[in-house]
């Protein structure tokens, strides 16, 4: 029973967790799926098993950071933006056979931005008023197939899982909302791009996950995801475009990734609780794999230390996990570079040469709850021979 227990643990923490990964703030990384967590007696879902979950997650962004230096003077100034988003998604997990499972997540987002302006009137006194816009609504549904590389019925102690998705562009990915202008009036606005429900592309991903047994009740795991947007823009509106600049007024529709590795170990007489800890990087890159780059994005990424604790009773889980970022870095993008040549262009000497690079605001943490309930067969102790490969 302790092995059965310690499979559910790897079960979470490995299969599951799907995490709403939007820890970035203006770095707009949105939800990632395929990892979907699965509670049972094992660490797959059975053929004609199946799973329902859903998980919640919150941050708030609001410290600013060129590269990985942060620009304290926005809140000593009152000027930061500010991001607070509110995150759920829904789960349906099918098993196809023992080995091979399907997924399917609708996601929904509730977001504010945060933000000021020095009203007309205010000119002289340098006032800033702060005034916050909201996009909320269905996010980009996700579907997609897992695998498990070796029979689950035949091992206990190691395995690997790899998995492809479709992104659909379900998500609105031009809401707008009345904006503060600096006369005074509203004007209905596009939102930016960190609180829109969707990036606007059709994306196809690729995924890996696997655990290996280290010493006694101690597990290591891994897990990785990285979506593909051909889409080279959404078409949403942005800002007028600079001379020379074109194409950089609309927002692109990105890539993004993510990678996770830690430790967990069940603990208790029964193991039916789990701590962990883990280690995990998500991001935008500044090029995407395919498709055009001439859009607007905020690419960067962050490290972060994450940890969690799950908790089984029956075919219910529970899981709260706490991301702390270590390190945020708001790269350069496509954007500045091109900006940056354009300037230097016209400088005859490099001494003077302009670095041109973006800021983003980042949180310090998000919070991210779970909850899922497995329908099908009589819970019973799976078959194995022990050992990875056996």
């Amino acid at each position: 029973m302790n092995k059965i227990l310690q499979l559910l643990t790897i079960t979470i923490l490995i299969n599951g967790i799907n995490y709403n990964s939007k820890a970035q703030g203006c770095v707009a990384v949105r939800q990632m799926g395929g990892m979907n967590g699965l509670s049972s007696s094992s660490y797959n879902l059975e053929k004609g098993e199946v799973q329902v979950g859903v998980n919640y997650r919150y941050f708030h962004s609001f410290r600013h950071f060129v590269g990985t230096e942060e620009q304290p003077q926005r809140q000593e100034l009152g000027n930061a933006v500010n991001i607070y988003s509110h995150a759920i998604d829904l789960n349906l997990t099918y098993g196809l056979s023992d080995r091979l499972s399907a997924y399917v997540t609708l996601p929904y987002v509730d977001n504010e931005r945060s933000q000021t302006l020095t009203l007309t009137k205010d000119v002289a006194s340098k006032a800033l008023t702060r005034y916050s816009v909201y996009a909320k609504g269905i996010s980009d549904v996700r579907f997609g197939l897992n695998y498990w590389l070796i029979n689950p019925k035949k091992v206990t102690k190691g395995n690997l899982s790899i998995g492809v998705g479709i992104k659909l562009a379900t998500g609105n990915y031009s809401a707008t909302d009345d904006a503060l202008q600096t006369d005074g009036t509203l004007k209905n606005s596009v939102m930016d791009q960190a609180i829109q429900p969707g990036d606007g592309g059709v994306g196809f991903s690729i995924e890996l996950q696997g655990f290996k047994a280290i010493y006694k009740n101690i597990y290591g795991f891994a897990s990785g995801y990285y979506l593909f947007n051909p889409r080279e823009s959404n078409g949403s509106f942005k800002s007028a475009a600079k001379k020379g600049l074109e194409g950089y007024e609309i927002y692109a529709s990105p890539d993004q990734y993510f990678a996770r590795a830690g430790l967990m170990m069940p603990v208790g007489k029964k193991h039916n609780l789990t701590f962990s800890l883990a280690g995990r990087l998500e991001g935008i890159p500044a090029y995407d794999a395919f498709g055009g780059q001439v859009a607007f994005r905020r690419p960067g990424y962050v490290i972060a230390i994450e940890p969690g604790v799950t908790y089984r009773s029956g075919h219910h889980t529970f899981t709260l996990f706490v991301p702390n970022n270590i390190v945020r870095n708001r790269i350069q993008s496509a954007a500045d570079i091109a900006s940056e040549n354009l300037q230097n262009s016209v400088i005859t000497d490099p001494t003077k040469y302009v670095h041109v690079q973006g800021d983003a605001a980042f949180a310090d943490y998000s919070i991210n709850l779970g909850y899922s309930y497995r329908i099908g067969k009589k819970m019973k102790v799976p078959v194995w021979n022990g050992g990875l490969g056996k």
